[in-house]
């Protein structure tokens, strides 16, 4: 895997071979040479490459390899895991992958004894070739131990040849279970999908294996051309850099200058500082002086205003006094007519209640004789009561003697009409049939008279 890493690593660093495949019965065209133009780069996208998809069919050739060999490295991390836990996968995998994982785990067994007894070994032959070893040993056993440092030599050369073998085979068992893993990708997803905690050192691996595969396909998908304007710009940074590294130097100069002046201008104000602390502090004693002249003529002003005060509290109790005479002669008046009042009012309430009683009386005599007249008044209403029950019967059979009477005079009336005009009809047909008749008599009257004229002729 390190020769292939290698490998790719040097394909990254040849120039890419853009190829055209020509299509059957097709005439070629000559290429177009390639125009050197000045490509601008995007300052912040400056070292992407332009490309965002492998174009050739090397390239895709080598990511496609890079991460198929990235899969199986973490196929391979999930082996130990998978080993411990077999009965889990047993349905999953099914009989050959799982005979195949046996068989891994066996040769792992047979390899880590080998390599724990080929460790043991070689701890002997450390101990027996140790100076302190040699000198506890006498002549008499520098013989033996010679012979079973050659025994321990043979041992370890067998197991030596041993652990090459069985490591061989634990590399073809790997290979066999990657190869069944391809042609089976339900248990490759179900295995990658294993959620347990991988050593550090794996870890490590992956990530460093993904770092790879960024900076290839990011070497793959950039062109001469583009590593070549990525140089010159990043030249230009550089030069760019510098330039800004001169000009800091100055304005650090600057800035020192431009602090020193700052520095004196601070100690001016200091000073002006200083002298006005010393103008405050003058002023600061003129006004203690002023106010305890202040003072002085607040408490003289003061010791005026309470003598006023003094006078003018001894005539406010003179008029208090006066007004205190008053005051009683006042009371005195008030409580003579209040006795006075307090009899008018003994009157009126003696009135009061003489009035209230008549009313009482007057109301008690009132209520009697106003029971009566609602007895009365109940008496009388049901009375009415009954009369107009009677008088609603009465009522109705009047209403249908008069319905009955009105239509028996309508019968009436209209047999009188129907008779009369029965009479005037006959009157009227008596007539035309009397007139009818006199006309038949007199036509016959003038027949005769004509035909005897005829005769006397």
């Amino acid at each position: 895997m390190a020769t292939s890493v290698v490998e790719l690593q040097q394909l990254s660093n040849q120039e890419t071979i853009h190829m055209r495949l020509q299509a059957p019965g097709r005439a070629t065209s000559p290429p177009k040479p390639f125009k050197k133009g000045k490509i601008k780069l995007d300052p912040l996208r400056a070292l992407e490459p332009a490309r965002k998809k492998l174009t050739t069919v090397e390239a895709q050739r080598v990511m496609a390899v890079l991460e198929d060999t990235r899969k199986r490295i973490e196929l391979v991390s999930y082996l130990p895991f998978i080993i411990d836990d077999l009965d889990r996968f047993s349905v999953m995998f099914g009989s050959d992958l799982l005979e195949l994982f046996r068989t891994h785990k066996a040769t792992q067994e047979s390899y880590n004894e080998l390599r724990a007894s080929l460790g043991d070994l070689l701890d002997r032959k450390e101990r027996a070739d140790s100076p302190a070893g040699s000198q506890r040993r006498g002549s008499a056993a520098s013989v033996r131990s010679n012979a079973s440092v050659t025994s321990v030599d043979d041992k370890i050369d067998s197991s030596t040849r041993h652990l090459q073998l069985v490591e061989k085979q634990l590399r073809h068992s790997v290979k066999n279970i990657l190869r069944s893993l391809a042609t089976n990708p339900g248990a490759a997803r179900a295995i990658q999908e294993l959620k347990v905690e991988r050593p550090q050192h794996v870890s490590t691996m992956m990530q460093a294996l993904s770092e790879l595969r960024d900076i290839i396909m990011e070497k793959l998908l950039t062109t001469p051309v583009e590593e070549q304007e990525k140089k010159q710009y990043l030249t230009q940074v550089t030069h760019q850099e510098r330039q800004n590294a001169v000009l800091i130097e100055q304005l650090e100069g600057e800035l020192n200058v431009a602090l020193e002046d700052k520095d004196a201008e601070v100690k001016k104000k200091n000073d002006v500082i200083r002298r006005l602390q010393a103008d405050l502090h003058q002023i600061e004693k003129f006004s203690d002086e002023h106010i305890k002249r202040t003072k002085s003529e607040a408490e003289k002003q003061e010791s005026a205003d309470q003598k006023n005060s003094e006078g003018k509290q001894a005539k406010l109790q003179q008029e208090v006094s006066t007004l205190r005479t008053q005051l009683q002669n006042l009371i005195s008046e008030h409580k003579e007519s209040e006795q006075n009042l307090r009899g008018k009012k003994f009157k009126l309430e003696t009135e009061v209640e003489n009035w209230i009683q008549r009313y009482d009386t007057d109301m008690g005599d009132r209520q009697s004789q106003f029971e009566e007249m609602d007895t009365r008044y109940t008496e009388e209403k049901k009375q009415l009561h009954e009369l107009e029950e009677r008088f609603t019967t009465l009522e109705t059979e009047y209403k249908q003697i008069q319905e009955e009477r009105r239509i028996a005079r309508e019968k009436r009336e209209a047999a009188e009409r129907e008779m009369q005009m029965m009479i005037k009809g006959a009157t009227t047909i008596q007539a035309f049939w009397r007139s009818y008749k006199v006309r038949k008599a007199l036509k016959s009257k003038k027949k005769g008279k004509g035909k005897g004229k005829k005769g006397k002729k």
